[in-house]
């Protein structure tokens, strides 16, 4: 990792001592609801136990639980779940933002903004849109020549079934959550081209190598070990050869090994798009670390690295082809 979390913690020390005062704040707000909770419950529950000891309806016993029920409620909003949203909400503004422009003083950090749900539905790699669409952690600029934006995303389908007796039930199913990144891409080009995991193939081999052929423009490439991890779809033969070259393909198998195997990448409008999926929630700070914790920094950094990082290795700067 070429960023140094010595250095970077050292300048930004002003910071992190003001965040680490906030939250020390939070922490003795939340031992003092702490103490409210107990004192609420046993209230509660005391008041209703001696109501049923005098009157013998156990109807007032009932009423304290809901009672103690309704108090918990609103002291844990208060105490536990205002404090831990504001903290992150500053940790985000007051260190990350600036952490950014640290590693990469071109990028910039916009932590209540996203990827558009449109510029998710143009990437193609979904194969719908989503339902239900939330994104956060917005990160955009230029690094070298390549303009790219990337966020957290969580994209969901809503299912609705009826059972036998004409009872109507929906659920949610996440049909994307991680990281999506898009950049400039270096070619022109007119045809979309995608490049998905094989996962037909590896589960059904031989008949999976044939189902394949069902979801139309199959491209065979060259590569075995990229034709065993990937499946790729472009109407134009001689353009995806043009997008996938043998030394784009073994960047993509170096990238899917380092990102994991669900890794879909596509071209689309002469960009390219990466869909990294995740259920790890990035770029936020721990009210249980230190502001000024070198884990945790270390952790931030190697996230930020590991999006920037993605230009160098798919060598993204390299302008052999210019683009009008």
């Amino acid at each position: 990792m070429k960023w140094d979390v010595d250095h970077a913690l050292e300048s930004l020390a002003s910071e992190t001592e003001a965040l680490e005062r906030v939250r020390q704040e939070i922490l003795t707000m939340r031992a003092e609801g702490t103490k409210r909770i107990f004192i609420t419950l046993g209230a509660a529950l005391g008041v209703g136990l001696l109501i049923t000891l005098l009157t013998k309806s156990p109807a007032w016993i009932i009423i304290g639980v809901i009672a103690a029920v309704i108090g918990l409620l609103v002291i844990n909003h208060i105490y536990f779940g205002k404090g831990a949203a504001r903290y992150r909400t500053m940790f985000k503004v007051g260190f990350i933002a600036k952490l950014v422009k640290k590693v990469e003083p071109t990028m910039n950090y916009v932590p209540e903004q996203g990827i558009p749900e449109a510029v998710f539905n143009e990437s193609g790699l979904f194969g719908r849109s989503p339902d239900r669409y939330s994104c956060e952690d917005l990160i955009h600029g230029d690094i070298g020549d390549t303009s790219l934006m990337l966020s957290e995303v969580h994209a969901e389908t809503r299912h609705t079934r009826t059972d036998s007796k004409g009872h109507t039930k929906t659920e949610w199913r996440t049909l994307f959550q991680g990281i999506l990144f898009t950049a400039d891409f270096h070619k022109e080009f007119r045809s979309p081209v995608t490049v998905m995991p094989d996962v037909a193939e590896r589960h059904f081999g031989f008949l999976g190598k044939k189902l394949q052929k069902l979801g139309g423009n199959l491209q065979r490439m060259e590569n075995p070990e990229f034709e065993k991890l990937f499946v790729v779809r472009g109407a134009d033969a001689v353009e995806t050869r043009y997008i996938l070259t043998p030394a784009m393909q073994e960047r993509l198998i170096a990238l899917r090994k380092r990102v994991g195997d669900g890794l879909k990448t596509g071209f689309r409008d002469s960009n390219i798009w990466l869909a990294i999926p995740s259920s790890e929630n990035w770029f936020e700070g721990d009210l249980k670390q230190a502001a000024g914790s070198r884990e945790q920094t270390k952790e931030l950094i190697f996230q930020l690295w590991s999006c920037f990082s993605i230009v160098e290795e798919l060598d993204l700067n390299t302008r052999i082809w210019t683009k009008e």
